[in-house]
């Protein structure tokens, strides 16, 4: 289904107001990893953004 050209504006206004709001953090974990990980994370309610928040404060002794 093609976007009309209202949408690709909204996209475009949309994209320049989040501009340099957000950085990805990009990781490549073994499948069993990453498996593991997800479960865990499922399980505890939380999201993987919420996770390294997280676990940077531990690190930082928050």
């Amino acid at each position: 289904m093609a976007r009309s050209e209202a949408q690709k504006a909204a996209d475009k206004r949309y994209a320049e107001k989040v501009k340099d709001k957000h950085k990805q953090f990009a990781v490549n974990l073994k499948a069993d990893e990453y498996e593991r990980i997800t479960a865990a994370l499922a399980a505890a309610g939380m999201s993987k953004a919420d996770f390294l928040r997280w676990a940077v404060d531990k690190l930082q002794g928050k």
